[in-house]
């Protein structure tokens, strides 16, 4: 398993169930989440969603179509095995660092875009994180695994 990749897109959205838009860089805010997102600071351990664009080019090759905008995450990855990472991996994006907290899972909202969705993301959906370290993220920095104890052994 690669443990370094890129960070390929930041969306951020203000309102709860529209679609988010895409930025170049957002800051992170410790504790808090991303700024300027629906969701920072209200869940703890949900600060952050991350989704992997090897996960989305999948379903789009299964010829389900959808935009990251509409997945409601606000960080796109690529080269980590982002689903494989166990709850307490850290990951350091750029020059920020976040806790993975828990995997996400596909909730009804996704059968709106299509009604494949839920099954085509099961146990792919990405990953929710807290912000330990924050600071201004780019789109194309460098994510790596720096505590390499809390990975999935394949």
């Amino acid at each position: 398993m690669r443990s370094a990749g890129n960070l390929t897109n930041i969306f951020t959205g203000a309102q709860k169930g529209a679609r988010k838009n895409a930025i170049v860089n957002v800051e992170l805010i410790a504790d808090y989440g991303v700024q300027g997102d629906h969701h920072a600071g209200r869940k703890p351990q949900r600060q952050v969603s991350l989704f992997a664009a090897e996960t989305l080019r999948e379903i789009a090759a299964s010829g389900i179509v959808i935009s990251p905008e509409e997945l409601s995450t606000n960080l796109l990855t690529e080269g980590i095995a982002l689903d494989l990472l166990m709850v307490g991996t850290k990951l350091q994006i750029g020059i920020t660092v976040v806790e993975i907290t828990e995997a996400r899972k596909p909730c009804g909202a996704l059968t709106k875009i299509d009604r494949r969705l839920p099954r085509a993301t099961y146990q792919r959906c990405g990953q929710f994180a807290r912000v330990i370290k924050g600071g201004i993220i780019y789109v194309g920095d460098k994510i790596e695994i720096i505590n390499q104890t809390a990975i999935i052994n394949q």
